[in-house]
């Protein structure tokens, strides 16, 4: 008896789905329970790593960038921007993802889109 072999089909990969945050609106991390009530302090400057521009969040090619990323973080500590994480974390940085909605928020200031592979935030209102 022959043994059958499926054939390849490669998984179809489309762009992640589009997902909508406001940077300017309050965050707390979720370690030490700081908070910011003009939004991120990370996201004021610009992305040294993915080039994003101040305001903006991070970009990453693959989606999963409801997280700012960590050259962004380290250089916010540099300028006096942020603390370090008084939490119990290996890198000393704070826990603080950013709110994702399906549709834009129409009353927020800085409404970004981001393309990210992660659900809707199940705390936003």
């Amino acid at each position: 008896m022959r043994r059958y072999q499926f054939p390849y089909v490669p998984a179809p990969r489309g762009r992640p789905p589009l997902r909508w945050t406001d940077t300017q609106e309050p965050m707390s991390c979720r370690r030490c329970n700081a908070h910011w009530e003009e939004g991120d302090p990370a996201l004021t400057i610009a992305c040294t790593g993915c080039h994003a521009p101040a305001h903006e969040p991070c970009r990453r090619g693959s989606g999963g960038n409801e997280q700012v990323c960590a050259c962004r973080d380290e250089a916010a500590v540099q300028l006096g921007l942020l603390s370090r994480c008084e939490g119990l974390s290996w890198d000393n940085r704070h826990v603080k993802p950013l709110m994702l909605r399906a549709a834009p928020v129409p009353t927020a200031l800085m409404c970004r889109s981001v393309r990210t592979g992660a659900p809707v935030s199940r705390f936003v209102p």
